[in-house]
């Protein structure tokens, strides 16, 4: 997985005409333009992960809840702005938080959420245990 840049001509005619039947840039398109365009590489060193997987997305996004993630969405340096979704700010009343991202319009209420993230507009209640056990990581959540 990465980022390409093409000319519109050059991509259009990669796409329509020479390669119409590939699938995937990074192991058919690319590799075969080399030999008829002026195909560049540049090395990014920073934090990169393929999430191309649901597996690999889901274990990306449970990274995040560690005490210090590979990716900083909090670093002054270089901050992260999401579009507004209009939604009322999570309330949390007598819960015990440790880990977790809490997403906007949620309502938790006397309920525990660790190592997890709760998604936007999400209503966790009394004697909510909301987990991932990190060995085996898959959720576990136990209502009572």
């Amino acid at each position: 997985m990465g980022v390409y840049v093409f000319k519109t001509d050059v991509l259009l005619k990669l796409l329509k005409w020479r390669y119409p039947t590939s699938n995937d840039f990074g192991s058919e398109i690319i590799p075969a333009s080399v030999k008829e365009h002026n195909v560049q590489a540049f090395f990014f060193g920073d934090y990169w992960e393929d999430i191309g997987t649901i597996k690999s997305f889901y274990d990306a996004n449970m990274a995040l809840t560690e005490e210090s993630p590979m990716f900083k969405f909090y670093d002054p340096k270089t901050p992260i702005f999401t579009s507004p979704g209009f939604l009322p700010p999570t309330k949390i009343d007598k819960c015990r938080i440790v880990d977790a991202i809490i997403s906007h319009g949620c309502f938790l209420r006397e309920c525990s959420v660790q190592h997890s993230i709760v998604g936007e507009r999400s209503r966790l209640d009394y004697g909510v245990e909301l987990q991932i056990k990190s060995h085996s990581r898959t959720l576990g959540a136990k209502l009572q």
